[in-house]
């Protein structure tokens, strides 16, 4: 499958602005280059420099940009009209500086972008009890039975490697027994369902608002010999779409797992107690700092008792019951 790099062209205050619309559009990840990081990071006070690349200096005159990865087929056709849309809306927004607003798209090989990243994910360990290794390398040392999780992520978020989702997998491996009935919300590569299943949950939901993520997460599951009746995938968006919520399944969930970012998170936070049994949990992650005690405030107006806050680096996870 062919990709498509959009690139936005703005100024620094207007990066945070179109990022937050690409959120309200699914597109939750994004490549921001920005001149300004490059001398705030140069003048940081506490580091003193004896030398940097010259070559570096170019990047003090870049067009702050914003770059986005939709796939080439109808869907991401679709979200570039939108992309588009929200361009020419921005455009006339006079009270802010945003720059040029120019949009400049590109066409990528799936496999050409693979292949550029590839030799930096290596097998690595979650919790001393899941290795998770990518299904192009070789993992021989596993003398001690732990479960090997083997994923091919694709352009789909999702290799293990991020904090965010090593504290679900930690928080996962903690709650979770056979029994159990799992929602991943955002599934991305599948990699939070897959662990699910593979630390032994009975059954495990995956929905992702990305018609490609689903297709990988599948893929993703097939590599691990994980079946069809045990692993089933929706594409679509829970916070307005009631028949997928239906589909899903009411008070039938044990855990709910949902790897994004704060603010999505309490945007369909209120799906939560619908969707879970009672006693169930919430395994949250995504979270920075600044967001914690709105996300907390949140899950608590909503009947939650909050279980356990972890944290790797800036990065943090809630987990709630019901």
């Amino acid at each position: 499958m062919n990709w498509m790099e959009v690139s936005i062209y703005t100024t620094t205050n207007g990066l945070e602005i179109i990022n937050g619309a690409m959120v309200k559009l699914g597109i939750n990840d994004a490549v921001i280059e920005d001149a300004s990081v490059f001398e705030d990071f140069l003048n940081y006070e506490s580091l003193n420099w004896d030398y940097y690349d010259e070559d570096l200096t170019e990047i003090k005159d870049i067009e702050s940009c914003i770059k986005v990865y939709l796939a080439d087929n109808k869907q991401g056709k679709e979200l570039l009209n939108e992309i588009y849309k929200i361009i020419d809306e921005l455009k006339s927004e006079k009270s802010i500086d945003m720059g040029s607003l120019r949009v400049e798209t590109k066409i990528l090989n799936d496999e050409d972008w693979a292949n550029n990243w590839k030799e930096h994910f290596k097998p690595f360990i979650v919790s001393d009890k899941i290795v998770i290794k990518p299904s192009w390398e070789e993992y021989t040392e596993n003398d001690d039975g732990k479960i090997i999780l083997e994923i091919d992520p694709g352009m789909s978020f999702g290799t293990g490697q991020h904090h965010t989702t090593r504290l679900c997998i930690e928080q996962l491996i903690k709650h979770l027994d056979k029994d159990m009935e799992v929602l991943d919300l955002g599934c991305g590569s599948g990699i939070l369902s897959i662990a699910s299943l593979l630390i032994g949950a009975k059954h495990c939901t995956g929905v992702d608002i990305d018609e490609n993520s689903v297709r990988i997460a599948r893929e993703n599951a097939k590599l691990n010999g994980i079946s069809d009746s045990s692993f089933t995938l929706y594409q679509g968006d829970v916070t307005v779409d009631s028949q997928l919520r239906e589909k899903i399944g009411y008070n039938k969930y044990n855990v709910i797992a949902v790897n994004i970012i704060a603010q999505i998170i309490m945007g369909m936070s209120e799906t939560f107690p619908k969707l879970l049994k009672e006693g169930g949990i919430v395994i949250a992650s995504g979270i920075i700092n600044k967001y914690l005690d709105e996300v907390v405030d949140n899950f608590e107006s909503l009947g939650f008792e909050i279980l356990e806050i972890n944290h790797r680096e800036e990065w943090l996870s809630v987990t709630a019951r019901k």
